[in-house]
């Protein structure tokens, strides 16, 4: 029996219109005309998402740190209406600011267990937000609101404690102001300090029968530019017989033998603090999975070796490295500080305003991923160099007192929109900017004296500014034109990235680069860039009232 051939069912127009109007999307999504294993392969995967969801716990568990989100990236976020900046300028106490090179150290008050920031997160506030209004204000326009996003500001001295001519002259002074009131509210109260203190001694005591010299505290928290939130860095002594300073020739110190020795002292450390309570995570609920909970202690081997643990109970992060001794670049650091006090007072506004926007250094916790379209930051140590190659540069240029203000700004200009990070690198001694084009090439070697120069060759000598500049700056010439060559050989092969790499040169060691890892130049110089609009802006509408225009 012949069957007849299948007809396909036909549908007026009109219903077929219907049908397609009334289907959700979702299910032609899942249908594959030409493809009858895609549209199952679609079902599937449709019924797992249906099946397997990602549920968010309300409350963070000890260990994880949410970033900070600025208030104009939030929902519902409102901006500030102009009349908050039409307050009178309030007054300044004489001893508030003396003179451009000093800190106030006096006068504090103690604050409050809620006002201590629990994290990096939450200790990070931003001195100028981007979409805010110009962070130029005065003492009478404080309300709660303020407080909340700035509260450095209570730090400010009030008009009730100030008489006589200590008022805020210009909106540089009042700017002046408030950055060391936001460096006295970052920096460490005394019972922090104590608990610091009382922290290093513990790690000493716990890792006494594991290294063989005690761990000795540098970074921050040994030059002093510590704020509330910033890690502790311990080193590992390790003597290396191979590199004593009677030998002419020294060997490497990141040859594969002391590269060996570091990992397994780092190893036996960090066996120690994994049986220690303070540095294993703890929960009150029970793991809803099989996995592993968080861990708080991580070996990274990406730059150098670096043993990081976090400290449960105060949330501070610790960094263990092994080394010779303290590094050269600490006592530089203290150095730099006695000659130009302003410094602490400029890092703090400056690093504040980068952690602000994620651009510190990169990801404390080593086994979480690093996000696509994200890189590591500038390090500490290199937005330091930037500030005293300021320093040096502007020697002089902002004598007088209350001059914290106008230097600030000077250093977001020059930052922001006068170098250019990407082909331009920065020299600390001697401070200068150096590029392909400034960099003069190493001089001819002199003629041997067996072979004496030729009676018709009349070779053009070169320029006596030159060979002074390269008689003065030999060493640190060479070490600029190697790091200009590193950025030339990665231009070469096609390493677009490594190109746009910050250069900072490192004054204890001239071929060492201090922003290598700094892959995020233009989000640096956009974030200056954008500091400086905002607070020029600021001061310009301050000026303007003072002298009566626009009202």
């Amino acid at each position: 029996m012949r069957l007849a051939p299948r007809q396909p069912a036909r549908l007026s127009s009109k219903i077929t219109r219907r049908t397609q109007a009334q289907s959700p999307p979702t299910q032609n999504e899942d249908i594959h005309t030409n493809s009858l294993r895609k549209t199952l392969e679609a079902h599937r995967a449709s019924n797992r998402a249906r099946l397997i969801r990602k549920v968010y716990s309300r409350q963070d568990p000890p260990g994880l740190f949410r970033p900070y989100i600025p208030p104009e990236n939030r929902a519902g976020y409102q901006p500030p209406s102009p009349l908050q900046l039409e307050s009178p300028p309030a007054r300044i106490s004489q001893e508030a600011s003396a003179d451009q090179t000093t800190a106030p150290s006096s006068k504090r008050s103690p604050r409050s267990r809620s006002q201590v920031p629990n994290s990096k997160a939450e200790a990070t506030l931003p001195l100028l937000s981007p979409g805010h209004a110009p962070a130029i204000r005065s003492i009478g326009a404080k309300d709660p609101s303020d407080l909340s996003q700035a509260p450095w500001l209570k730090y400010l001295p009030t008009t009730e404690e100030t008489t006589g001519a200590s008022i805020y002259r210009d909106a540089s002074t009042y700017l002046n102001a408030e950055i060391l009131a936001l460096h006295h509210y970052m920096k460490p109260t005394p019972e922090e300090q104590d608990t610091i203190t009382r922290l290093s001694r513990e790690i000493s005591s716990l890792l006494e029968t594991v290294v063989p010299s005690p761990p000795l505290l540098f970074g921050s928290r040994r030059t002093g530019l510590a704020l509330a939130h910033s890690n502790l860095d311990f080193l590992l002594p390790v003597k290396d017989e191979s590199r004593s300073p009677d030998r002419t020739r020294r060997p490497s110190p990141h040859r594969p033998q002391i590269r060996d020795a570091h990992l397994a002292l780092l190893r036996r450390v960090e066996e120690k603090l994994r049986d220690t309570a303070d540095f294993q995570y703890q929960s009150s609920s029970p793991p809803v999975t099989k996995d592993r909970s968080p861990d708080l202690i991580h070996l990274s081997h990406s730059s150098g070796l670096v043993l990081r643990a976090r400290h449960r109970p105060t949330g501070l992060l610790l960094q263990f490295h092994c080394g010779e001794g303290i590094p050269a670049l600490t006592e530089y650091i203290q150095d730099y500080l006695v000659e130009y006090p302003s410094l602490a007072p400029l890092y703090t506004s400056a690093r504040t305003l980068l952690e602000a926007h994620g651009l510190i250094g990169s990801q404390p916790d080593g086994n979480k991923p690093t996000a696509p379209g994200t890189g590591t930051g500038i390090s500490p140590g290199a937005l330091l160099m930037l500030l005293v190659a300021f320093s040096k540069l502007n020697h002089g240029q902002f004598p007088g007192p209350h001059r914290l203000g106008d230097q600030f700004l000077a250093f977001l200009k020059l930052y922001g929109k006068q170098i250019d990070f990407k082909t331009t690198g920065v020299a600390v001694d001697p401070p200068r900017f150096f590029n392909a084009q400034n960099t003069p090439p190493p001089p001819p070697p002199p003629p041997s004296p067996q072979s004496p120069p030729s009676q018709s060759s009349n070779p053009t000598p070169a320029p006596a500014s030159t060979k002074n500049q390269y008689q003065d700056y030999a060493a640190a010439l060479r070490g600029q034109r190697s790091l200009l060559s590193t950025k030339r050989t990665a231009a070469t092969r096609g390493n677009i990235p490594a190109t746009q790499r910050l250069c900072v040169q490192d004054p204890t060691h001239f071929m060492n680069d201090l922003g290598r890892s700094c892959a995020r130049t233009s989000q640096i110089q956009n974030v200056f860039a954008t500091a400086y609009d905002q607070l020029r802006m600021g001061c310009d509408t301050w000026e303007g009232k003072e002298k009566g225009l626009g009202l």
